[in-house]
This record gives C-alpha cells, sequence and structure tokens, in this order.
C-alpha cells in the first residue's frame, strides 16, 4: 500500500509540472498588406490642455497613418508610396445635407511634402505616419473649426509587403468613395479632415450670482447646488481662435426664461471681452478670466481650470441682470469621429 502511494504522489506530481501554462505561438499568414485602418478620419486639433497628452496639436501638427496587417511583427522597414489626389474628394459632402468636401488649400500645409511621398512603416511596428504641419491661415480660416477640409491620399505602391488592400471592385470604372460600387471595400485611400478646437472650448458647470433690477426693484438669483457636479451644464463653443460663443439663460420676475448668447474674446493673458452676438436686441457689457486649475477641489475632489466671469445683461425694457458666473471645466468633449462621404447629385 506504502508503494502504491508514493507511486500516485509520483504520478500527479508528473501530471501537475506537465500542467504548466505555455505561450502560445501563431504562424504569420502568407502574405503581409499594407492599407489606412480608416477612409475618413476626423482630426481635431485640441488647443489647449485635455486628459491626454495635447503637444502635437499646440504645435499645429498632427499624423496621417498607414498600418501594416498579416504579421504579428514586422521585421522590416515597410515603404509605402504615396501621392495626393484632390479629384478623389470632389462631388461629394459631409454626410446628407452637409457641407461640401474641399482639399485642402496648399496654403493651409505643409503641402510639398504631400505631393509625391513616403510613408515608412519602421521595422519593429505595424503602423507609421507622415506628419501635418498646419499653418496660421489655416487657423484663420472661419471653416476650419467644422468638416470641411480635408488631405485625400492614396498608396501608389509598397516596397517590403505583398499587397495593397485596394479592394474589389462590383462595376467597371468603380469610385472609392462609393459603397455600392464595391464588393470589397478599398483601404488604399485616405480623405484625412483637419479641424480644431481653441483653449477655452469645452463643457462646463456653471454657477453663480445675479443681482435683478426690474421696474426700478432689485432681487438676487443664485445658482449653486449642493456639489459642484449637480451645477447646470453649459458649453462654450469655438467661434474662431481667440472666441468661444455661450448660451445661458436666465428668469424674469414671472419665471419666465429669458434667453440670451454672448461671446467671450481672449488675449494672450488668457482675459477676456464679454459682449452680445451681432444683432441682438439686448446689450451685454463685462469681462472675464480663464485660470487653470481655478477651482480648488472641485469635482472628483481635484483642482479644475475655471472661466471666472463678471458681465451686466441689459435687456431692451431696460431691466438690467448683473450677473457673476464661474464656469469649471467639465470635459473637452473630443471624440473619435469619422464621416460618410455622400455624393452630389
Amino acid at each position: 500500500m506504502k508503494k502504491l502511494t508514493i507511486l500516485s504522489i509520483m504520478l500527479l506530481a508528473g501530471v501537475l509540472t506537465a500542467c504548466h501554462n505555455q505561450d502560445w505561438e501563431f504562424p504569420d499568414y502568407k502574405y503581409t498588406t499594407v492599407y489606412f485602418a480608416y477612409q475618413t478620419p476626423v482630426r481635431t486639433i485640441v488647443l489647449g490642455e485635455d486628459i491626454y497628452d495635447t503637444s502635437l496639436d499646440n504645435a499645429h501638427k498632427c499624423k496621417i497613418m498607414a498600418t501594416t496587417g498579416g504579421v504579428y511583427q514586422n521585421n522590416h522597414n515597410i515603404v509605402l508610396d504615396l501621392s495626393l489626389d484632390e479629384n478623389l474628394c470632389k462631388g461629394f459632402t459631409f454626410g446628407e445635407g452637409g457641407e461640401t468636401v474641399e482639399a485642402m488649400p496648399h496654403h493651409y500645409y505643409n503641402y510639398d511634402d504631400f505631393v509625391n511621398t513616403k510613408l515608412t512603416i519602421p521595422s519593429g511596428q505595424i503602423a507609421g505616419g507622415i506628419e501635418v504641419q498646419l499653418t496660421d491661415e489655416f487657423f484663420k480660416d472661419e471653416k476650419a473649426i467644422q468638416n470641411k477640409y480635408v488631405i485625400p491620399m492614396v498608396i501608389n505602391s509598397v516596397s517590403n509587403a505583398d499587397s495593397i488592400l485596394r479592394g474589389k471592385p462590383a462595376v467597371a470604372n468603380p469610385n472609392r468613395l462609393i459603397a455600392a460600387d464595391w464588393g470589397t471595400q478599398p483601404k488604399d485611400y485616405i480623405l484625412y479632415c483637419i479641424k480644431y478646437i481653441n483653449p477655452w472650448d469645452a463643457t462646463y458647470l456653471r454657477r453663480g450670482k445675479e443681482v435683478v433690477t426690474e421696474d426700478g426693484a432689485q432681487r438676487e438669483i443664485v445658482r449653486h447646488a449642493s456639489y459642484v457636479e449637480k451645477d447646470e451644464k453649459c458649453a462654450l463653443n469655438t467661434y474662431n481662435l481667440k472666441t468661444v460663443t455661450a448660451s445661458f439663460k436666465t428668469y424674469d420676475k414671472n419665471k419666465l426664461e429669458v434667453p440670451f448668447t454672448m461671446s467671450l474674446t481672449f488675449d494672450d493673458n488668457n482675459n477676456c471681452i464679454v459682449k452680445q452676438k451681432e444683432g441682438a436686441d439686448y446689450v451685454i457689457t463685462g469681462n472675464g478670466k480663464f485660470v487653470k486649475d481655478g477651482d480648488k477641489k472641485s469635482w472628483g475632489q481635484e483642482d479644475r481650470d475655471a472661466v471666472y466671469l463678471d458681465y451686466t445683461l441689459t435687456l431692451g425694457n431696460s431691466n438690467t441682470y448683473a450677473i457673476k458666473d464661474t464656469l469649471v471645466v467639465l470635459t473637452r468633449g473630443v471624440v473619435a469621429e469619422t464621416f460618410k462621404p455622400v455624393a452630389i447629385p
């Protein structure tokens, strides 16, 4: 019996030893390919700060990326020959009823670097990119804050990879941008859309106090929830490089809404001038300041960036609202985005 027990223990030890985890190994595919992962990405240049690194954005730069497939480890420098094809985006809009897609004006970026260029996917990497350097002229264009301009590029050839994902056409003379023209969609092109938001564009939590003068009588409105997270949400939206717009509301003595829209124009020291929107039937005068980490132990018990405003709203009936606002940054609100090109009939 003793010998049997010892034998059983030895067998069990052998089984346990044989059951340790081993690294899984999979073979590469027979062929390697190159392609653009997304055909119609939208890249928002985020000026100022966000929860991720925006140093490239603040240098007015971004990268157009291509990738390789078919291998788990790339052991070569894969070189793609690219060219601009500005005819590629002609005759399309950004979705149904959207803006007409236009090729990025040449003086808005380092155009000469893109006419005929090479993109390298370095050995050891599965993706590589070419750098876009935007010029000051781009940021002066009022349309650069929306989906409007694209850099249209096509992969012509590749070295150190077997093929380009050119798709399989379903008709003669297919258009790359029309899905119905293809049995397998091509990934050899990209319409790289670029827009921007300025440093003050964000969703905020709003609190404050108003001294209202109506028909000679004064009253006070206080807007401040028990927890900052419960304060009113509002947005400052990019109008141009230095200006944001905001739409707020207050209430008259009959508790009827009094909506108003204003612009905040900032200087290089983050001070701003507050005024009414153009054409408004009311007047707004005032000023403000953006302060980094200005709201101490704010939501999440962390210091948060804030905008402090002091302005007066004067209505057409001469009633006035002397308003002090604190706007605490909640989120910059930039998410991954693509667009669907729609052919113009």
